[in-house]
């Protein structure tokens, strides 16, 4: 059976991919649930790291009174859309051993804000 993608563009101007499994994984979370993490992973493409030939895994949390931690299976290579390839839900446990692992759309999102801020002072 053939896979299938269909191909979207981020309100950042960002393109991306969005599998098959990706769409049939984000099922299995409620319909707020599913909005909510859209919106935080497409409002967080462009902080994800390249690493051409191989998949990568980021792992985020969404706060709310009882917080959705999960993880992400994605594909992006320079120069190519970025593909997303499966999201589920995780443990608390597992969210930290990805903390740990400088792995978390916290930590790439922090590391593009000191980059960016390292401009501006060497420019300055």
């Amino acid at each position: 059976m053939e896979q299938q993608r269909s191909i979207g563009e981020s309100s950042d101007g960002s393109m991306y991919e969005l599998d098959d499994w990706f769409v049939e994984s984000i099922r299995e979370f409620s319909i707020a649930d599913r909005s909510h993490l859209l919106k935080f992973v497409l409002s967080s493409l462009d902080c994800l790291p390249v690493n051409n030939s191989f998949t990568q895994v980021v792992g985020g949390v969404i706060i709310k009174d009882d917080p959705l931690f999960f993880i992400l299976e994605f594909l992006k290579q320079e120069d190519e859309t970025a593909v997303l390839l499966s999201i589920e839900e995780i443990p608390s446990d597992e969210y930290l051993d990805l903390i740990l692992d400088k792995t978390t759309f916290k930590y790439y999102k922090d590391g593009k804000a000191r980059r960016r801020n390292k401009k501006v002072k060497k420019n300055n």
